[in-house]
């Protein structure tokens, strides 16, 4: 087999399957319930309507203290009755005088996993609550590791910028995974691994920007007014994302807490709610 069919073959496995093209959806979000454990329902709800103008016209919002709810069923009782279409809550909920500092506590946790509801985790944790930012949310990022076909973590992140900001849609493909790949490419003769590694990364990168590209399309001609940015590379997830949010400020960000192969948090976006904890995250 010649080097070019070597390469040929190569791409042709790689290649992955076309997707449904993009297509813009508003979210309804005519019910919220904020639930701190504390006193402090009331002063969270006045800063969201600050902070997420859209979110303010919500028809209605529900309040759920510390004493409406001893465990995590009851919570999720609560919440199911209200049927809520966003969820506003802080980490360590209920646990403020543990103050576990690798985890988001029981209840965020849980409540991730065992409801379909998003949620929009404030800033800081219950011990040591952080301030929403005074001004409305101009400046978003949705985050991912597999942003191709993920329209309704886009549509959630348009939905919750102010009109006239502006929506990141980013994409880092983890590079310790990357390279055990380049690894196993390596073992096979069949492979050139120098090019073989080099088509590979082009092709993962590739069909994330060209998902972008056809969403941009799609928003521009049918989504709310905002500046649509882009960020696709290779990297360590929670450093990039960090160096992201610092350098342009963003204010809030998207991501996706569900794992089809698994029952826990999805691991990027786990790590991402443990080590940025001074950005307020809407968990999907």
């Amino acid at each position: 087999m010649s080097r070019l069919d070597q390469i040929d073959e190569f791409e042709s496995l790689f290649r992955r399957s076309e997707r449904e093209p993009f297509v813009f959806a508003d979210i309804p979000i005519e019910s919220v319930a904020v639930v701190t454990g504390d006193e402090s329902n009331q002063a969270v709800q006045d800063s969201l309507k600050r902070f997420l103008p859209r979110i303010g016209e919500a028809a209605s919002w529900h309040s759920i203290g510390g004493g409406d709810f001893s465990n995590v069923a009851e919570l999720l009782e609560r919440i199911d009755a209200q049927q809520v279409d966003l969820l506003v809550t802080r980490r360590h909920l209920q646990e403020e005088n543990l103050a576990p500092q690798h985890s988001l506590g029981v209840y965020l946790d849980e409540l991730t996993q065992r409801t379909s509801i998003p949620v929009l985790v404030l800033p800081g944790t219950a011990r040591t609550p952080m301030e929403l930012s005074t001004e409305p949310c101009r400046r978003v990022m949705v985050v991912a590791d597999h942003i191709s076909g993920d329209h309704r973590l886009i549509n959630y992140g348009t939905r919750m910028c102010t009109e006239g900001g502006s929506v990141w849609l980013c994409h880092v493909e983890d590079d310790m995974i990357f390279q055990r790949f380049v690894q196993a490419i390596e073992q096979i003769p069949e492979i050139t691994s120098e090019p073989g590694a080099t088509l590979l990364e082009e092709q993962l990168l590739k069909e994330a920007h060209d998902f972008i590209e056809t969403c941009f399309g799609t928003l521009r001609e049918t989504g709310p007014n905002v500046s649509l940015k882009s960020h696709v590379a290779m990297g360590h997830h929670v450093t990039e994302y960090r160096r992201l949010v610092d350098e342009n400020e963003i204010e809030l960000l998207v991501a996706n807490t569900k794992d089809d192969d698994q029952l826990a948090m999805h691991g990027m976006a786990y790590s991402l709610s443990v080590e940025l904890v001074d950005v307020p995250m809407l968990l999907l």
